[in-house]
């Protein structure tokens, strides 16, 4: 029993200390201060009420000219089948009217393939962002950058 209590332990240190979540790094080349919204959902379902009210009441993570910010992915995303993140952002403003620009990019989880990390350089205007991958990292699942199709 102390064995497996052991194990257990083991399992989260490694989990805490060692990166297995994919991550996404947002670079503010814009020049203004910029306005990240995260949301993260099953891919292809429609959100319920309560989750269409916490994603209206979510406040942005504000992120200075020039500076870098991680995102990552909830462990409850990896349990998910075909979770998907998307990241969406405004710059200069929070709110459409008082904004000079924007964008988003959805990612798709998978277990087979895309990438641990990846990088978006995000510059001035509207769906201006330049998207790298980072190898050499090693995660649960992986990530893919698709475009929505309207």
């Amino acid at each position: 029993m102390l064995f497996c209590y052991c194990i257990i332990c083991l399992v989260f240190i490694v989990g805490f200390f060692i990166q297995i979540r994919p991550v996404i790094t947002i670079v503010n080349n814009t020049g203004k201060v910029l306005y990240i919204y995260k949301t993260e959902s099953v891919y292809g379902v429609e959100p319920e009420p309560y989750e269409v009210g916490e994603i209206v009441k979510s406040r942005p993570r504000i992120l200075v000219a020039g500076k870098k910010f991680k995102l990552t992915t909830s462990f409850m995303s990896l349990l998910k089948k075909d979770a998907e993140i998307d990241v969406g952002w405004r710059v200069g403003g929070r709110y459409e009217y008082n904004s000079i620009g924007g964008g988003s990019q959805g990612f798709i989880l998978s277990s087979t393939e895309g990438v641990c990390s990846v990088s978006i350089e995000i510059q001035s205007g509207l769906n201006k962002n330049i998207i790298k991958t980072v190898a050499g990292n090693m995660c649960l699942k992986k990530i893919k950058a698709f475009n929505y199709k309207y």
